[in-house]
């Protein structure tokens, strides 16, 4: 993913990906949400429920309700899912404070299950730098 391209998510490979992640599972447990995620107008919708992700919407619009939201530029998408990123872009915290990256919403469940919203931007860092086979 360079500055230039759009945010992909595959749906299934997402859901999949941090359901199988051990350290997302741990810090996800009782967890019930919807997180929008969202770059340059495109949002998807996590939803979880006891921890476990149950759907990932790619057509979520701006009537749908969601709990708290990450969302950035195709930019800051890029800079954040790089195999190695800049200063202030290893975490989304460090990107909304230095850099304008916006996570937006119910604060009290973002301080409580950051540990998890952290690891999921390991988890969407190593779906991005995948290598695909021909």
């Amino acid at each position: 993913m360079t500055a230039t391209t759009p945010l992909t998510l595959d749906p299934v490979e997402l859901r999949t990906a941090l359901n199988d992640d051990p350290e997302f599972s741990l810090q996800a447990r009782h967890w019930n949400s919807t997180v929008r995620i969202g770059a340059d107008g495109r949002n998807w919708l996590v939803r979880i429920i006891d921890g476990i992700v149950t759907d990932v919407d790619t057509a979520a619009t701006p009537f749908d309700a969601w709990d708290f939201q990450l969302s950035g530029t195709s930019e800051h998408w890029a800079q954040l899912l790089a195999p190695v990123p800049a200063a202030f872009f290893q975490d989304y915290y460090a990107a909304m404070l230095y850099h304008g990256f916006a996570i937006e919403g119910d604060m009290q469940q973002i301080m409580a299950y950051y540990p998890a919203i952290r690891r999921s931007l390991d988890v969407i860092r190593a779906l991005a730098n995948q290598e695909v086979s021909a």
